[in-house]
């Protein structure tokens, strides 16, 4: 039979001993500094100077001097005036007390479990305070995560997370659910293309945003929302760029939610009604829609919406402000149809002149006032040689049965074509 016992080394009171008490007291001591072992220091290679009473000390060192000859890689403590060791065994736990850090001995060295933790690596699954499984190696169940640049190291101050796939086939994303249902997809889905895609039940997902990679352009996808004409008819609530408007209502407010942007088609003969603090409208009055037309609408901060654009499905302008016409000029109609007029004084009978503007596809026919000249006699103007970009202008005056020509005499003329 051993005198000692197998892991702390404790020694075993022998049969018919004498002085049991001194064997004894001796294994009290032994489990007094190997059990809770809390060590004060591990990289001295020699005994401190003033050692207090059970002080406790590993020694690392394969040659440490003084008192600790001998007892290299052992736990030494300081009883009654005397170091004495016990030889550790693979699996001691010692506290290093200086270090606030725990140790382990593998058999041949103590290990640090800090520095071990640190250079954890190949880990298969990592749960934290959740459990991880076979699809999600890594699961964390928190109300907060923070990833932040490295400050210690030190590092560059950058703070980078790769989502790396094998092939642009494949998805690169991050998925948001509820209750463990994806209800949306942002990264790169099936292609080099950023998208943010979503949806309502899990299943079917609508594309809301592309950002090319070639190009770098970014594509909205919204669908048109219809929105049944009312008083207040809430464009900022469709969730949805393009809203449809159907319905012949009143309507004097687009609702209150704050910085939005609408293209809104109609598809009845609603009535817009104006009012500046609230819906405010180009013309500064009431207008009544028509199929097809269109306008864009804008909130503000504080939910007040404007009508920023509006076009009638023909064409034609909301309204004719007052103008400032000069002596030549052109306007083009709805539908295509132009009209230019002008003023000439030519310096010899007959003189070409051109028109302001070419008409694209023709002309019409162009119209002259009779004129005087500073003697106050009558001349008429003939049109030849007509183009769409012009024409000649012939000035004449029939007297005592003969036709002369004249010059300086000015001429209004109007034409009109498409």
């Amino acid at each position: 039979m051993s005198d000692a016992t197998p892991h702390l080394g404790l020694p075993l009171i022998a049969a018919s001993q004498a002085q049991k008490h001194v064997t004894h007291n001796e294994a009290l001591g032994l489990l007094d500094a190997l059990v809770q072992l809390a060590c004060l220091d591990k990289d001295l290679t020699a005994p401190p100077a003033s050692p207090a009473e059970g002080d406790r000390y590993l020694v690392v060192a394969a040659d440490p001097g003084g008192a600790w000859a001998g007892l290299g890689g052992q736990v030494v403590r300081y009883a009654d005036g005397v170091w004495t060791g016990a030889v550790p065994r693979a699996g001691w736990f010692a506290y290093l007390v200086d270090e606030a850090d725990l140790y382990v001995f593998d058999g041949a060295a103590w290990t640090s479990f800090r520095r071990t933790l640190t250079a954890i690596q190949s880990v298969s699954r990592l749960g934290i305070n959740t459990g991880a499984d076979s699809t999600n190696r890594l699961a964390v169940k928190s109300d907060a995560a923070l990833l932040t640049w490295d400050d210690v190291t030190p590092g560059s101050g950058d703070m980078r997370i790769a989502v790396n796939r094998k092939d642009a086939t494949r998805d690169a994303a991050l998925v948001f659910e509820t209750g463990y249902a994806a209800r949306a997809l942002l990264g790169t889905l099936g292609s080099d293309d950023f998208a943010l895609k979503v949806s309502a039940d899990g299943a079917a997902f609508a594309t809301a945003l592309t950002a090319a990679a070639k190009t770098g352009g970014i594509d909205f996808a919204s669908t048109e929302t219809a929105l049944a004409a009312a008083a207040t008819t809430e464009l900022g609530g469709t969730g949805t760029r393009r809203v449809l408007v159907t319905g012949a209502a009143r309507i004097t407010s687009f609702g209150a939610v704050p910085d939005r942007e609408r293209f809104v088609r109609f598809a009845a003969s609603a009535t817009l009604v104006h009012d500046a603090a609230t819906l405010a409208l180009p013309t500064r009055a009431d207008i009544v829609t028509g199929a097809d037309d269109t306008c864009i609408a804008t909130s503000d901060a504080a939910g007040r919406w404007r009508v920023r654009h509006y076009q009638r499905a023909d064409g034609t302008p909301l309204a004719v402000g007052a103008q400032t016409l000069a002596a030549n000029g052109s306007v083009r109609f709805a539908g295509g149809l132009i009209l230019q007029w002008g003023l000439v004084t030519p310096s010899d009978p007959q003189a070409a002149v051109s028109f302001n503007r070419a008409f694209p596809s023709g002309c019409v026919g162009i119209w002259t006032q009779a004129a005087a000249n500073e003697d106050g006699a009558l001349y008429a103007a003939q049109v030849t040689d007509l183009t769409v970009t012009g024409f000649t202008i012939r000035l004449r005056r029939a007297a005592s049965g003969s036709v002369s020509g004249a010059k300086n005499v000015s001429i209004f003329w109007l034409a009109l074509g498409f």
